[in-house]
């Protein structure tokens, strides 16, 4: 009786280890591998998997990579490739995005097949992302522009050049941290002009343009928003004889280290811990499995490497260390928190340009719109009023500068290359171009080519850049302005006289809710890259250091209680979370 009681027992534990047991089916889908550091991203990934898989015998993680590419093809390849990820109905995707944007729809239907997607490096706009991991690439060019900042006297203006990339979410971050530090430091600078590059072929060709444009001796710094561009740019110009120039970069290759210890240009690289990313998405995504459950949002810190700090610097695939720290825009913000606090009843002026959803005019009701609410509520709760001053977009600037307002909300774009003003407290949205149009129009947006055989309809709607589509490269093609544009817009779409409109994704998404728009579907668009808004103060206005915190601490409180997400679903908007300090 005992004997057959343990074999039972014992056929019953082998029946549910064998039923335990399975293989975990991923999708991986890597950008380029010709980036040096995403190379590195992916051997940190897999490094991480090929570890879990030696010591779980039972419960296997396969992986089927695909690599995009560089360029436009890669673009559109990783269109395909996450199409056929998603239709392959694997256990769970993850994705290095070569775009914020291109994935949208593909990622929601992973989504809506309830297929965990986890994404590394970028941010995928508008999209469910059951985790995002990314380095700290504000931090990495924050620490950027405080070390430039230290090379020159302080009575220095810099005459700097850029080298932007404005498609994802990590480059975009990293231009925007350097230049704020410089004006943290109340750094007087101009910039001369800007070229695009993220990886050798296009850094090549940028560092020629600039050549053309710039002689030896003309500018102090260049700024490259990673090293995939970036050597080639240092190489190109040093053989040159721009051989005074200072350069600062992010990434951290071995190659751009090289050029740190030999005085070759290079004086500081944000170094990223490649490998720990991949390591830690890799992590993240067992821990998934075991336990259903992942904090949402990771941030990587940047190493800033420079001669002083070489020695602590443990590389690519090192684990991430502290040693050296640079001041955080955080620690910047607690203390001039102390400097311009609040008296009870002040009264706060903020230059707003019109435009629902952002701020709608009501008459003699006053005001609307979520930043309305937004503020409005801020200012309740902190026994404070605020008065909307309602502005041109142009005219924005010139009444912070003389002081008519104590703060503007602005898209980045257009004050990221502005010295003498102070961008402060958390991002209070993020605006981009969005394509409107029926269902039966099969669109892959992933630059102005993809609208060669469209009629198109667009516009300046609010804030997102301005696209450059001039008419006359498209078919029957129009260019509008004027009030009601939204309203046009869908009525030209619904008439079938153009295929789509191209605007400002926000507000084409606003009135398509207000207008009951069931049959129109809209995406967003990397056309004019992104801009997320942002509070722009004067350096000299005494009460700049106050309201940042404030609404530092609103967001805190309210993203928690859901009193943001009810402001923001009357406007058909989603939470830009990513972007919180």
């Amino acid at each position: 009786m005992n004997t057959l009681a343990l074999s039972f027992f014992t056929f019953i534990f082998l029946t549910s280890a064998v039923s335990q047991a399975r293989t975990y089916n991923v999708a991986v889908l890597y950008w380029s591998m010709k980036i040096p550091g995403q190379v590195a991203m992916r051997e940190g990934f897999e490094e991480e998997i090929n570890a879990y898989n030696k010591v779980n015998e039972e419960n296997k993680i396969k992986l089927t990579p695909y690599v995009a590419g560089e360029g436009r093809e890669g673009l559109l390849r990783q269109i395909e490739q996450l199409d056929q990820a998603v239709k392959s109905a694997p256990d769970a995707i993850v994705i290095q995005p070569a775009d914020i944007t291109i994935l949208s729809r593909g990622v929601q239907d992973a989504n809506r097949k309830n297929i965990p997607v986890f994404v590394y490096d970028q941010y995928v706009v508008n999209a469910k992302m059951t985790s995002y991991i990314s380095s700290d690439n504000y931090q990495a060019g924050w620490d950027n522009g405080l070390y430039i900042d230290s090379q020159f006297p302080p009575e220095k203006v810099l005459r700097i050049v850029p080298f932007e990339y404005f498609r994802v979410s990590a480059t975009v971050e990293r231009m925007d941290g350097f230049f704020d530090a410089l004006r943290s430091r109340n750094r007087k600078f101009t910039v001369l002009g800007h070229f695009e590059a993220v990886e050798p072929v296009g850094g090549l060709k940028a560092a020629q343009e600039y050549l053309k444009k710039f002689k030896r001796g003309s500018v102090d710094v260049i700024f490259t928003n990673n090293d995939g561009g970036g050597l080639i740019i240092v190489k190109t110009l040093w053989d040159e004889g721009h051989k005074k120039l200072v350069h600062a970069t992010v990434d951290g290759d071995p190659a751009s280290i090289e050029n740190i210890k030999n005085k070759k240009m290079t004086v500081i690289d944000s170094a990223q811990f490649c490998g720990e990313l991949g390591r830690e998405t890799a992590r993240t995504m067992v821990h998934f499995f075991q336990s259903g459950k992942v904090e949402p949002v990771k941030f990587i810190p940047t190493f800033p490497v420079t001669s002083e700090s070489l020695k602590d610097y443990p590389g690519w695939m090192g684990r991430p260390t502290e040693k050296v720290r640079f001041q955080s825009l955080r620690d910047l913000l607690i203390k001039e928190a102390k400097v311009g606090k609040l008296k009870r009843g002040a009264v706060i002026k903020v230059g707003l340009t019109p435009s629902c959803p952002y701020l709608c005019e009501m008459g003699p009701a006053g005001w609307s719109g979520y930043l309305y609410d937004i503020l409005e509520s801020a200012a309740k709760e902190n026994n404070l009023k605020v008065e909307i001053v309602s502005l041109p977009s142009e005219k924005l600037l010139p009444a912070l500068q003389s002081q008519q307002v104590h703060f503007v909300i602005s898209p980045i774009s257009k004050v990221r290359y502005t010295p003498d003003l102070r961008i402060v407290g958390p991002k209070l949205g993020m605006s981009l171009a969005g394509a409107l149009f029926t269902p039966g129009v099969k669109l892959q947006l992933v630059d102005s080519d993809s609208l060669a055989d469209k009629r198109i309809v667009f516009a300046q709607l609010a804030h997102e850049n301005p696209m450059h589509l001039p008419p006359s490269d498209f078919n029957r093609s129009l260019k509008i302005s004027g009030g009601e544009i939204g309203d046009r817009m869908t009525k030209l779409i619904a008439e079938r006289r153009v295929d789509l409109a191209l605007g400002d994704y926000n507000v084409l998404r606003y009135n398509m809710l207000r207008r009951q728009l069931l049959s129109f579907e809209i995406q967003p668009t990397s056309l004019a890259g992104y801009n997320a808004l942002v509070l722009v103060g004067h350096p000299k206005d005494p009460e700049h250091g106050g309201l940042p915190l404030i609404l530092n601490q609103w967001f805190e409180t309210h993203r928690a209680s859901g009193k943001l997400e009810k402001i923001l679903k009357k406007y058909n908007l989603k939470d830009w979370n990513i972007f919180a300090l």
